[in-house]
C-alpha cells in the first residue's frame, strides 16, 4: 500500500455518510434532509487526531507539525435492490469501507424502508455488496471457464473464481472463510468489495448512552473481525469546526473521550494492519504509517529512499517517554539494528550511509 490508506465511505440514503465525511476531514459538503443530496463522489482528506504528537512537537520547538492522514471518499448513497451503481468502480479502488449506519431518528428525514434499523440496514448492505461482487465474478468464471478448455494452466484461476462466484451468490462475503494464495491472485483484478475490510460505523441521536448493546447486534451480523463503532456524526462535525482545545472540552463534558474520530481512525488502522510511529525535530515534528511488523528500514524508507537503502541504526524512544522526560535530548534512546520491528508510538532517529 502506496502513500496515505484510501478508505471508501458508502451507506443507504440519508444515514449521516457526508456529515461523518465533514467532521473527519473538516470540510463542508453540502448535506441535506432529502435523499441523494450528495450526487457526485467527494474526495478529502483526514488528518488523525493526535495529542501525542502536538505534546511532543511543543517540546521540541518544533516549527511545524505533521499529523497522519487518511484519504476518504464520499459516494452518493447505494440504492437499496440496485446492486452495481456507477460508482462502485470507484470504491473498488479503495483499501477499505466505512459503511454507515443510521440508528438516529429525524422528523424532517422519512422512517421509509430501513429507517433507523442498523441491524437490518447491515444485512441489506452486506446482501448488497455481495450481488455486486458475484455479477463481476460471474462474469469472468464463465470466461476463464471457456479460456480453460483450451489451456489447461487456466484451470486452477478458474475453479477458483467459480468457487467465489457460489459463495457470493449464497449471499455471502468473500472475507469470511480463507482462500489459497493463488485464489487470492485470480481476485485481485476483480478488487472485490466483499473482501475489503470493513469498518461498521452507526451513527447515532446526539445524546444517545448505552451504544454496547447497539455494536453487540451489528456486531453480531457483520463478519468476524470486521470493527464496529458507534458515534454522533452531527456532534463530530460541530467539533470539527472548533479549536483542538474546545473540542476536548466538548467531548469531555459530554462524555466522549478524544472523540470518535480518533475511535474510527483506529479502527482503520487496525483493519488495514498499520501504526503510526514518529520523527522529531526543530524543522518538524512528523506522524508517518507503516504496516504493523515492518522491520526498521522499511520505515526509514517511508522518511526517505536514501534511509532505507543506506540503513545503519536507529535510535528509538517511544512517544511517551519523550513526552514524560520532557523531549527527545532528555530521553535514553536504545539503539535497534535492521532486524527490528516497530513499535506503535516509536520515536526513530535513523543513522544512515549513501
Amino acid at each position: 500500500m502506496g502513500g496515505m490508506p484510501r478508505l471508501g465511505i458508502v451507506g443507504f440514503p440519508n444515514v449521516g455518510k457526508t456529515t461523518l465525511f465533514n467532521a473527519v476531514t473538516g470540510l463542508s459538503a453540502p448535506t441535506g434532509a432529502h435523499p441523494y443530496s450528495t450526487t457526485e463522489p467527494r474526495l478529502g482528506v483526514a488528518s488523525v487526531p493526535d495529542p501525542k504528537l502536538a505534546r511532543a512537537a511543543i517540546l521540541e520547538g518544533s516549527a511545524k507539525m505533521t499529523p497522519a492522514t487518511l484519504e476518504l471518499l464520499d459516494l452518493p448513497p447505494m440504492v437499496p435492490g440496485q446492486a452495481g451503481g456507477r460508482f462502485l468502480g470507484q470504491l473498488r479502488e479503495m483499501e477499505a469501507l466505512i459503511v454507515v449506519l443510521r440508528a438516529f431518528g429525524d422528523p424532517a428525514i422519512s422512517d421509509e424502508g430501513l429507517g433507523h434499523d442498523p441491524v437490518g440496514q447491515a444485512e441489506e448492505l452486506l446482501l448488497e455488496l455481495a450481488v455486486a461482487d458475484h455479477q463481476v465474478f460471474a462474469k469472468k468464471a464463465e470466461r476463464v471457464a471457456k479460456e480453460a478448455t483450451a489451456d489447461s494452466s487456466r484451470q486452477p484461476m478458474a475453479s477458483a473464481l467459480a468457487e467465489a462466484a457460489k459463495h457470493l451468490g449464497d449471499g455471502e462475503q468473500l472475507r469470511t472463510r480463507k482462500w489459497t494464495e493463488a485464489a487470492q491472485e485470480s481476485f485481485r483484478d476483480l478488487a472485490p468489495l466483499t473482501y475489503k475490510p470493513a469498518i461498521w460505523v452507526i451513527n447515532v441521536d446526539e445524546f444517545e448512552t448505552g451504544t454496547e448493546s447497539l455494536i453487540d447486534k451489528v456486531a453480531g451480523v457483520v463478519p468476524e473481525g470486521d470493527v464496529v463503532v458507534a458515534l454522533s456524526a452531527r456532534i463530530e462535525e460541530e467539533g470539527s469546526l472548533l479549536s483542538a482545545e474546545e473540542r476536548a472540552e466538548l467531548f469531555e463534558g459530554l462524555g466522549l473521550g478524544e472523540g470518535a474520530l480518533a475511535k474510527m481512525v483506529g479502527a482503520a488502522y487496525q483493519s488495514l494492519g498499520l501504526i503510526s510511529f514518529y520523527t522529531l525535530g526543530p524543522k518538524e515534528a512528523r506522524a508517518w504509517t507503516v504496516r504493523a511488523g515492518a522491520p526498521v528500514p522499511e520505515a526509514a524508507g517511508k522518511i526517505h529512499s536514501d534511509l532505507e537503502r543506506g540503513f545503519i541504526r536507529a535510535e528509538v524512544a517511544g512517544i511517551d517517554e519523550v513526552i514524560s522526560a520532557g523531549g527527545w535530548d532528555r530521553t535514553k534512546p536504545r539503539t535497534e539494528g535492521k532486524d527490528y520491528q516497530v513499535a506503535v508510538g516509536d520515536v526513530l532517529v535513523i543513522r544512515f550511509s549513501v
